[in-house]
């Protein structure tokens, strides 16, 4: 049995030979004890096959390395990648780890304001300030649209109704522009702010779908249903790279409506079957805090349509967040602080 060194966590897997169909029994071992990565953990690994090996080249995320440890930087999902030489034959095994946030998320609170009306039609997946003025994206197909919304009163100043093949999602700004997803279409569109004309359509280039959407006013951010928060040029549409959202001891998928703040994204998140915003480090993708809006749902109006806490918008005068849900006839004005 040859012993080589790498770097993943312990688990014992079965892979094919990629030319001959003969298993390999191998086991990657840990040597780090620790049962969850941190970031600048070294990582050393040993790969033991019963099958001799006559030499092989290792890489972590296609990038070749060439020592018996790793030392990952970052948080994130990593894959691992080896290729084992024995005589004529190659061999390729893979598997991922992943490297959790060193510290738990701050626990914030909500303080309720002033609460608004608010269509009780709108299926709300995407809020978004400009000025003074509400805009607000509504999803399902048949009834997805775009909205100018007076948010004192709920009155819909202005719309356009999406064409019934496209579930519409997340909404932002940039510059004169309004921008705005579709869920499983693979496409966003580009609208002109005053007119709601529109002037482009683009395709997603890497993420499969359409969830939430923000801007920090140099680049767009969007979810897509996964773990990955996506950075996107907002000349060309291109999805330059993306970050993994995650906790202490989570990677947090079902990502919806985000609102960019004071340097970080606030998100709604169905993954805890919760009325939860958590707030995202867009730089390293990490949850720094936790909001839990229990209790406003109480306040909304009860039919047989209503449906999940979504939507979220800072009011950049008021110095406010705006939050509301699918289908709610309320709109809340909140502040939100950290819990002492």
């Amino acid at each position: 049995m040859k012993n080589i060194f790498f770097n993943v966590p312990a688990v014992l897997l079965v892979i094919f030979s990629c030319s001959t169909k003969q298993n390999i029994n191998y086991e990657i071992s840990l040597s780090n004890s620790n049962k969850k990565l941190t970031p600048y953990d070294t990582i050393n690994i040993s790969l033991n096959t019963k099958k001799d090996i006559d030499s092989a080249i290792f890489f972590i995320d296609k990038k070749q390395i060439r020592k018996n440890y790793f030392i990952a930087k970052s948080t994130g999902e990593f894959n691992v990648k080896s290729k084992l030489f024995s005589g004529n034959e190659i061999y390729e095994i893979s598997k991922k780890f992943r490297v959790y946030a060193k510290n738990k998320p701050s626990i914030y609170e909500y303080k309720l304001i002033k609460t608004y009306p608010h269509d009780i039609e709108a299926y709300t997946q995407g809020l978004e300030f400009i000025n003074d003025t509400l805009y607000e994206s509504t999803g399902q197909y048949g009834t997805s649209s775009l909205r100018k919304v007076d948010y004192k009163t709920g009155k819909v100043l202005k719309k356009l109704p999406i064409n019934k093949s496209y579930f519409t999602e997340g909404i932002t700004h940039y510059k004169d522009k309004i921008i705005q997803l579709t869920w499983k279409e693979n496409i966003g569109f580009v609208y002109n702010r005053k007119t709601f004309k529109l002037l482009d359509t683009f395709e997603y280039s890497k993420s499969p779908e359409g969830w939430g959407l923000c801007s920090d006013g140099n680049f767009l951010y969007k979810t897509d249903g996964s773990y990955k928060l996506w950075k996107i040029d907002p000349q060309t549409f291109e999805e330059l790279e993306s970050k993994d959202i995650v906790t202490h001891n989570n990677f947090i998928s079902k990502v919806n409506e985000l609102e960019y703040a004071n340097g970080l994204i606030y998100a709604n998140t169905y993954q805890f079957s919760k009325d939860v915003v958590i707030i995202i480090d867009p730089k390293t993708g990490i949850v720094v805090g936790v909001i839990d809006f229990s209790g406003l749902k109480e306040k909304v109006k009860n039919h047989k349509n209503i449906d999940v806490f979504n939507g979220i918008a800072f009011h950049p005068s008021r110095k406010t967040f705006f939050v509301t849900g699918k289908n709610w006839n309320k709109l809340f004005e909140v502040e939100i602080f950290k819990k002492n």
